[in-house]
């Protein structure tokens, strides 16, 4: 009886130990299931959090501004700028440029009206938002205008976009799109279905010198590989006819450095659409779906 217990020993340990080790297995499955799901459920509970924040309407009241409609330009008081960008987003360097007064209107329409927009994923890992109806009215642009966007993410964080004009005149940017592409040059009528954007200028600068940096984007940095990581690896700074590297903030930074103007606001290693967004040495030609959470151009002198 003795060695029959023995030799049962053994084994029952070895079926005590497979019962722990399944069940520690069990656990183990049952942690992975909580993860996943807390992960799950955070990053759709996000998206509901984030996706208002696509188009933020305008904080003023719609008003009458036909009266503006009336007068030349020339005589528009700092007050009538300011009304003027309240009611239709543009700043004083694009109601300077419009072909007549009347436009106005048509941008104060444009400005208020109701839209719909859809999330679209547009590389494995990122999405962006594109309005379904009437696109937006666009000012008029010129050579090394920059174009951002808060309508790109990844996942719930909103990295955003950006773009420089390097053709005002067929309607060209150049853009590093997406992970994986390099950079290509886009039709602005693209930027007409944000559902939020914003164009700067670089103040305090001639025509020529701004046409001049959009031509260097032009030249050499078109169809440069997408690296996320450029500013920690590669380096930030690189020669344009050497750039072997960039994204969509990065390209648009470059091509400024390169004549001497570091529009990053933070002088931080990677730069990010946010941080030309903020850059003193802009100014806004337009606003589109921010809510207007910007100094107008009048109050970044």
């Amino acid at each position: 009886m003795q060695e029959e217990y023995i030799r049962l020993k053994p084994n029952f340990f070895i079926a005590a130990a497979n019962n722990i080790y399944g069940e520690f297995i069990m656990k183990k499955i049952l942690l992975l299931i909580c993860i996943i799901y807390g992960v799950v459920s955070n990053y759709v509970a996000s998206l509901f959090y984030i996706e208002p924040l696509a188009h933020i309407r305008p904080s003023a009241e719609r008003t009458d501004i036909s009266h503006l409609t009336k007068k030349a330009v020339s005589d528009y008081t700092d007050e009538d700028y300011e009304l003027i960008f309240q009611q239709t987003g543009l700043g004083k360097a694009a109601v300077d440029s419009l072909a007549s007064p009347l436009l106005l209107m048509a941008y104060q329409e444009s400005y208020f009206a109701e839209i719909e927009f859809t999330c679209t994923m547009n590389s494995p890992v990122s999405f962006e938002e594109r309005i379904e109806n009437s696109p937006v009215l666009l000012a008029p642009l010129e050579d090394g205008d920059v174009l951002i966007t808060n309508s790109s993410h990844v996942f719930s964080w909103r990295n955003g976009h950006a773009a420089i004009v390097v053709d005002a005149d067929n309607g060209i940017t150049l853009e590093a799109v997406v992970i994986g592409k390099n950079s290509k040059m886009q039709d602005t009528d693209k930027w007409r279905h944000y559902p939020n954007f914003v164009v700067l200028r670089l103040k305090d600068a001639k025509k020529e010198e701004r046409a001049a940096i959009a031509r260097s984007a032009y030249d050499y940095l078109n169809d440069i590989p997408y690296v996320a990581t450029i500013g920690v690896i590669p380096a930030k700074y690189s020669e344009l006819e050497i750039a072997s590297g960039t994204q969509c903030a990065h390209l648009v930074w470059l091509a400024y450095a390169a004549h001497g103007y570091d529009i990053d606001s933070d002088r931080g290693m990677i730069v990010t659409p946010n941080d030309i967004l903020e850059s003193e040495l802009f100014e806004v030609v337009q606003v589109y779906g921010t809510g207007q959470m910007i100094s107008p151009p009048f109050m970044r002198r």
